[in-house]
């Protein structure tokens, strides 16, 4: 027991030293924390200086000053009212006390204890000035706000916070442009101040629709204030405003290392465990906030939210009425409710909130707004129409009601009145929304002309912003007028702070050029100048993808971006993705594995999961994946949708189709479950059922090209070419694609319509000059019509626009072989170089070497490519072949009797009779 003494004496002599340090040693030391940019250890030895002297005031104010920056008003404000009645100076304290009951909204109490307060100090008197301009502008009493901010402004003049004040009101009342001057104003001054920079954000992204613009004001914040939590959370809230959800949990993920603990943390987790139906989580987190937090509006709002889902509604409707008092209105924790409700796709849930709301004599307009969105994402147009049809008439100035209202009215047809509506909103406006949806709209119409009009009248309203010279980029390049197109985004690029964005358009205009080296050079330096810019390494990624170049190239850009940012699920998912895609099943399976790993709680990276394992033949483990995947998200068609898929594998048609009913069930208006229920149905032998699903499709989104390409493809199963042509004709009408118009002329041929096949071809050709996939549509075409001269023109036309593209240079020499031209073997054996191992080129270059009378080195590369696709009988019967004809029986004997094994499985039987009979 010896041992334990010296730890003992240790001890009392630490405790001896605690117990002598004064008061003025611990001040000091918090001081010291703080400078080091450690709250928690501040706050230890504030309260320990407090234990040594309750009436110490320095600590008290000091404490409560901490408790604020760190997001604890409801703390901060009893020590600074602490602070108050131990005679601290009210130009030190009242302030600060301020602008902690505004952050516990608590606007009312401020304004009625503060408003007459007089203080001589100006710098006080500008801080109390400004917290009582927000306070009444939170009120609605905006010609109270601008008096008190006015009065800030007197006493200290040119005061940030006050003016970004005024620019919020400016804002909240449609003054865009003001809004954007006054914090421009404070930015030109303090770059790095974080709440012109927050501001400007909430603007760009909420009115001006520019969420790169967001963003970089954001990321500027940040960096100017690395651990300040505000900034971290803008930027997540503002990821998920752009439906950026994996990067927003990366963001969070940061958050949670940088401040476990912090109410805004806490809050996120809850909101995103939330989302997930991950409830038990969310609740759990809920009873923390609401410790702490009891009034909080927010916080409420989500606790009620997590029991309406986990019923009875109870204990939801009593946090309801907590939160209603919280707001002092019903209307405002009942419109956050629902907001939550169709964040997460829960229309349904959504409209049962706000029934009540929308059903009162003066109902508000912006509850009538979410009823309306609420109704259009459930798929009632006409109500949803009705519904903002009142919104606009209860508050005729709000520019978004009036035109999401015309968005919807151009969903449904015709398009003439809905544009006259968005270009009546754009001209009369102060905000950008009208803008922006009508260039959207003239795009999709196909209208250049239009669409370069409004982005005219656009940037007369942004000057000197990327976005009107990024979306007259893309007008022009639609048109063809790539040098137009080029210009506009080389303008963009000399203003653009975020140059990612704008370096990807004049990519893709290099590649369409036939430059994919520029293309590839500008991300090359882009990610010189940053070797931790994750998505240039995948932007050079995707253009080796588009460039032919192999696969495993490929691979080994995306899991760079991968091992430069492992938090990001994005990343992991476009990994998985591109080794499904290359047939490397196996790989997919281990990536998706690691990915699971490294984020188990992201639903993305379960999906992907579940579909490596699918890809793999784990049906039991996919369809396990799966049913997991629906229970934590069971509003989300999706996991029902891909458990049907497995099913399927598993020939259990009953439980595949009961498995998609329910997906549709969830979510009559999802497209995916939709189209899997309608090939469903045709697989099944009732094509009238699917037919009548397409066609539902189509009412519902008469300017949506997919349930007409749906009826192409039910018409296609059956074999009803003509029908199928008819349904893909109207398809590419509403979107242009390219796979829609491969489909139409593959359609045309079969169906006998010559003439018309020709025309498609012509037409396409000459508005898409450089589309590599149509010309290497035609080239399989010519190519199965035998018309070897015309399919290698079509090939070598793909190889001038993509000078790696593996897959074109293999079909040029198995062409050039089969008309005896001289050079096949060496352009196959190109080809081969950018896939060494790739059976099918190892084919080709056996056809080639034989070809040019290179027998035994033919046959040495056939037997390497079935040794590497060894269940192929197809390599094998032509390496028998050339066994044959090098005069080798025994060896073309062997591998003959192996493909007789197979039986009738193998449709060529008789061309192995055939030859065995002739050995």
């Amino acid at each position: 027991m010896t041992y334990r003494l010296p730890t003992f004496a240790c001890l009392l002599v630490a405790l001896a030293a605690c117990n002598s340090d004064s008061e003025s040693t611990y001040l000091a030391s918090a001081k010291t924390l703080l400078d080091k940019r450690d709250t928690s250890g501040a706050v230890i030895q504030l309260k320990n200086a407090l234990l040594k002297n309750p009436n110490s005031r320095p600590a008290r104010l000091l404490l409560g000053k901490v408790l604020l920056q760190s997001g604890d008003p409801r703390a901060a404000l009893v020590q600074l009212q602490m602070a108050r009645e131990g005679q601290v100076p009210a130009e030190q304290v009242v302030p600060e006390i301020a602008r902690a009951m505004l952050a516990e909204a608590e606007g009312d109490k401020l304004i009625a204890q503060f408003a007459g307060l007089t203080l001589r100090e100006p710098l006080a008197v500008a801080d109390l000035k400004t917290s009582l301009a927000a306070a009444h502008a939170a009120q609605g009493d905006f010609s109270a706000a601008r008096a008190a901010a006015a009065a800030a402004l007197q006493a200290q003049p040119g005061y940030p916070p006050a003016i970004v004040v005024l620019a919020r009101i400016d804002a909240g009342q449609g003054d865009i442009a003001a809004a954007l001057r006054q914090v421009d104003g404070v930015l030109a001054r303090e770059p790095g101040n974080a709440d012109a920079g927050l501001l400007k954000a909430e603007i760009l992204q909420q009115s001006m629709n520019d969420g790169d613009g967001a963003m970089e004001a954001l990321r500027t914040v940040q960096a100017a204030n690395p651990d300040w939590v505000a900034a971290r959370t803008a930027v997540i809230n503002t990821l998920l405003q752009q439906n950026q959800r994996a990067e927003a949990r990366s963001e969070l993920d940061q958050l949670r290392q940088m401040a476990p603990n912090n109410p805004e943390t806490l809050y996120l987790r809850s909101q995103f465990a939330f989302d997930d139906q991950d409830y038990p989580a969310s609740r759990e987190l809920n009873e923390i906030l609401l410790a702490a937090m009891p009034n909080n509006l927010r916080v409420l709002v989500l606790a009620a939210a997590v029991e309406f889902r986990r019923q009875p509604f109870t204990l939801a409707e009593g946090l309801l009425t907590r939160a209603t008092k919280a707001a002092g209105q019903r209307q405002i924790p009942l419109q956050m409710l629902a907001q939550h409700y169709l964040r997460a796709d829960l229309s349904d849930k959504a409209i049962e909130v706000l029934q009540p709301l929308v059903d009162a004599p003066q109902a508000d307009a912006a509850s009538l707004a979410l009823f309306a969105e609420a109704q259009r994402q459930a798929g009632d147009s006409p109500r949803a129409e009705a519904a903002f049809l009142r919104a606009v008439q209860a508050a005729p100035g709000d520019e978004r009601t009036r035109t999401a209202l015309a968005l919807l009215r151009l969903a449904r047809g015709p398009a003439g009145p809905a544009l006259a509506e968005l270009e009546a909103i754009a001209k009369d406006g102060s905000t950008t929304q009208a803008d922006l949806a009508l260039v959207n709209a003239r795009f999709q119409l196909n209208d250049g002309p239009g669409a370069l009009r409004a982005i005219d009248s656009l940037e007369r309203k942004l000057p000197g912003m990327t976005l009107p010279h990024m979306l007259r980029g893309r007008v022009l390049a639609r048109q063809g007028d790539a040098a137009g197109a080029a210009a506009s985004f080389e303008r963009a690029l000399g203003i653009a702070r975020d140059r990612f964005p704008v370096l990807s358009e004049l990519a893709t205009l290099d590649i369409e050029a036939g430059q994919p080296e520029r293309a590839r050079q500008r991300f090359a330096e882009l990610l010189k100048a940053d070797p931790r810019h994750y998505r240039a390494q995948v932007a050079l990624a995707e253009i080796d993808a588009r460039l032919g170049e192999p696969a495993a190239k490929v691979t080994a850009q995306l899991q760079a971006a991968v091992n430069m940012d492992p938090v990001r699920p994005g990343l992991h998912l476009r990994l998985i993705e591109q080794l499904l895609a290359s047939g490397n099943k196996a790989g997919a399976l281990a990536a998706a594995q690691a990915a699971s790993k490294a984020l188990p709680s992201d639903l993305g990276v379960m999906d992907a999961l579940g579909q490596a394992q699918l890809a793999s033949g784990d049906t039991a483990g996919a369809k396990a994946t799966f049913q997991a995947l629906s229970v934590r998200q069971p509003a989300n068609p999706l996991p029902k949708v891909r458990l049907a898929a497995v099913l399927l594998a598993t020939r259990d048609i009953s439980a595949a189709e009961r498995a998609l009913r329910q997906a549709t069930g969830m979510r009559p208006d999802d497209l995916m479950a939709q189209r899997a229920l309608a090939l469903l149905v045709v697989m099944d032998k009732r094509p009238a059922e699917a037919t009548a699903i397409a066609r539902s499709i189509q009412r519902r989104q008469p300017q949506d090209a997919f349930g007409h390409a749906l009826e192409g493809e039910i018409e296609v199963s059956a074999q009803h070419w003509a029908a199928a042509a008819e349904a893909y004709r109207a398809a590419l009408v509403r979107s242009p694609s390219t796979d829609i118009a491969i489909r139409l002329h593959r359609c045309l041929v079969a169906a006998g319509k010559g003439p018309e096949a020709v025309r498609l071809d012509i037409n396409w050709r000459k508005d898409h000059p450089r589309d590599a996939a149509f010309s290497e549509h035609l080239g399989s075409m010519a190519s199965a019509a035998k018309d070897w001269a015309k399919a290698e023109g079509l090939y070598r036309d793909v190889i001038a626009w993509q000078p790696r593209h593996a897959a074109a240079m293999n079909n040029v020499a198995w062409l050039m072989a089969t008309q005896h031209k001289a050079g096949a073997a060496a352009m196959a054996e190109q080809a081969l170089a950018l896939q060494p191992d790739s059976a099918a080129m190892l084919d080709t270059l056996a056809w080639a070497q034989a070809s040019e009378n290179r027998l035994p080195e033919a046959v040495l590369t056939q037997k390497r490519a079935t040794e590497l696709d060894a269940d192929n009988p197809q390599l094998r019967l032509r390496l028998a072949q050339l066994l044959a004809r090098q005069g080798n029986r025994a060896a073309a004997r062997e591998q003959l009797e192996t493909l007789i094994k197979l039986g009738p499985t193998y449709r060529d039987q008789a061309e192995v009779a055939a030859l065995l009979k002739s050995l």
